[in-house]
């Protein structure tokens, strides 16, 4: 079974008259296969910066990120590419990830086309199959992506990155903005996806009852330090009862 060590990992950001703001601080975790976690602190922690160095958006000043004995920081982009299909993320805001106008189908097989091998009617049958295992209508799949509603859009970039079959997924705020209905839905269907494939989840959250609903233990990041490591989720129901 594999997993992700994270080792001092530290982040700043150059601000003016050579001055630096320290975003995360050798920040240290580890992430096993097969489990959920959920990353919790204030806005402006650093909760976001450590998702997006997680998926080789951005590089740290320090630190390690290893995966499977390889060290991903560093890689090249070209390098980084044979990753893509083992730790993918959705974001907050899904419509920035989409292409608006196209249809749903159009950005559902994009990931499919980057990052397999898979035929065209190959990756039909994959999407449409996602589509009917999570019960979404089909006829979504030809509306442009500007005409559906931003719970629809969450739950499309949601099944466009699931349907390469990574083995970690990180999901940063994919639940802020949306009413209850769409975030037990989006939920659900994040629940469904494991069941089926294994896949092992970090949510980044200020949430307490997604993290409570999704995550096996939970990181608290306060000021780009961790300052509480493996939190079990039985001691935050009261919290999620508050």
């Amino acid at each position: 079974m594999g997993e992700i060590q994270v080792s001092k990992l530290s982040m700043s950001y150059a601000q003016h008259q050579r001055l630096s703001l320290k975003v995360l601080n050798e920040i240290t975790f580890h992430w096993r296969e097969g489990e959920n976690i959920a990353i919790m602190g204030s806005s402006g922690s650093g909760k976001s910066t450590l998702a997006r160095l997680l998926l080789g958006l951005e590089r740290p000043v320090s630190g390690e990120i290893v995966l499977d004995g390889i060290n991903l920081v560093g890689l090249s982009p070209k390098a980084w590419r044979s990753y893509r299909k083992v730790i993918q993320g959705v974001f907050q805001d899904a419509s920035g990830t989409l292409n608006p106008r196209l249809s749903a189908y159009r950005n559902m097989e994009e990931a499919l086309l980057n990052l397999t091998d898979k035929t065209p009617r190959e990756r039909r049958r994959e999407i449409e199959a996602l589509m009917e295992r999570f019960n979404l209508e089909k006829a979504i799949l030809q509306v442009p992506v500007r005409s559906l509603s931003g719970g629809q859009q969450r739950r499309v970039s949601l099944l466009r990155t699931l349907s390469v079959k990574p083995r970690y997924l990180i999901l940063d705020e994919v639940l802020s903005g949306l009413d209850t209905v769409s975030s037990d839905a989006v939920l659900a269907t994040l629940d469904d996806y494991r069941k089926y494939y294994g896949c092992s989840y970090l949510l980044i959250t200020h949430d307490p009852y997604s993290a409570y609903r999704l995550a096996d233990r939970c990181l608290l990041i306060e000021k780009g330090c961790l300052t509480a490591e493996g939190v079990k989720m039985e001691q935050m129901q009261s919290a999620v009862h508050a």
